[in-house]
């Protein structure tokens, strides 16, 4: 659904620093006549130009999130005015608008076990906000990102008190074929090589119907080292002697005096454990696909199924200890993360003339 043609406009000297268009940049001061591409997004549930757009929005644009390198959850987000990502790692990250979320999310098994977000998270037309988490989707063939800023309760149901993020999908072309192969080799200093491989082709079935498909493999070297230490249950902040004035100032009787819990030492011996030593200790790799398949059911209405599979698995931790040096940290036990979605989806639409 995304359109472009030549506009004249007015623009701000400072519009090409950041590459995005919100529906501030129609009110510039006169500078002389350029030529820009115009938007078209569907914030409103229909087509329509983002300087028309009477409400927040702002849009990344598929050349804006190929020139800046851009795939996943936190690269998007902290590209967009007004967005942040926060958490412990990927696939464990709350979206905040203008400052606002939940609660920073947790792994769960179940939807109960966690609050339900602020901030919305659409794929196409579909919410995939879920109580205690957001699903970390990797950015491959995007037409582009819209951010919807306050409440969105009207178009976007739940979840949508602070705003909505929406990733919208390249959708099947009719008629044409072609294909594309993107590789690309990274260097970070300090830290391991990575590598990305994305595949995407697009195949007409017939006149009225189209499959588009695309598959990748994003390998992102470590950066934060994981150095020696020791530890042993007295330096556990549940290990208090008998008369240790607690914060609240009373002091811990002898009955509760010594080591009270074991949860934050969980799988260490308590005498003298030692650090696990490892450099760059914290390589992560997204890996998957998404099949689409569209069809023109007649001249009124057409549909789209989408099948989508992803997995991450990371190595270490992704957060630092301030009291070591740059990009350091003691971890006595062996992290990892390990998260897997698959979705499925159908879309009927209704075309008016």
């Amino acid at each position: 659904m995304l359109n472009y043609k030549k506009i004249q406009t007015k623009l701000l000297p400072s519009l090409s620093a950041l590459a995005l268009l919100n529906t501030s940049i129609y009110t510039g001061v006169l500078n002389g006549q350029d030529t820009v591409e115009e938007i078209v997004v569907t914030a409103r549930k229909k087509s329509e130009s983002l300087q028309d757009v009477p409400l927040s929005v702002s849009a990344l644009r598929e050349s804006d999130l190929e020139e800046k390198g851009v795939n996943v959850f936190e690269d998007y987000l902290l590209q967009l005015p007004g967005v942040t990502a926060g958490g412990s790692g990927p696939g464990q990250s709350t979206i905040y608008i203008r400052g606002l979320a939940s609660t920073t999310p947790n792994l769960t098994t179940a939807g109960v076990a966690g609050l339900a977000p602020n901030v919305s998270f659409y794929l196409d037309e579909q919410p995939l906000a879920q109580p205690g988490r957001n699903l970390d989707v990797y950015a491959a063939d995007m037409a582009r990102i819209e951010v919807l800023a306050g409440p969105q309760g009207t178009l976007f149901g739940a979840s949508s008190q602070a705003g909505v993020v929406r990733m919208i999908t390249n959708k099947p072309v009719m008629g044409e074929s072609l294909s594309s192969i993107e590789v690309e080799s990274r260097f970070t200093s300090g830290g391991d090589e990575g590598s990305k491989l994305e595949y995407m082709t697009n195949v007409p079935l017939g006149d009225r119907s189209a499959l588009r498909f695309v598959a990748y493999r994003d390998r992102r070297g470590g950066y934060i080292d994981q150095v020696a230490g020791t530890l042993d249950a007295s330096q556990s902040a549940r290990f208090r002697a008998a008369g240790t004035v607690r914060a609240n100032g009373l002091p811990v009787s002898s009955s509760r005096a010594g080591f009270q819990a074991g949860a934050d030492l969980s799988g260490v011996a308590f005498n003298d454990a030692v650090a696990i030593e490892k450099e760059n200790a914290n390589p992560v790799t997204y890996e998957g696909f998404r099949a689409s398949v569209a069809h023109e059911i007649n001249d009124n209405w057409n549909a789209l199924a989408t099948v989508a599979n992803q997995t991450i698995d990371a190595d270490g931790v992704f957060f630092v200890d301030p009291t070591l040096d740059d990009l350091e940290i003691q971890r006595y036990t062996a992290d990892t993360i390990e998260d897997e979605y698959e979705n499925m989806s159908l879309t009927l639409r209704r075309i008016y003339w």
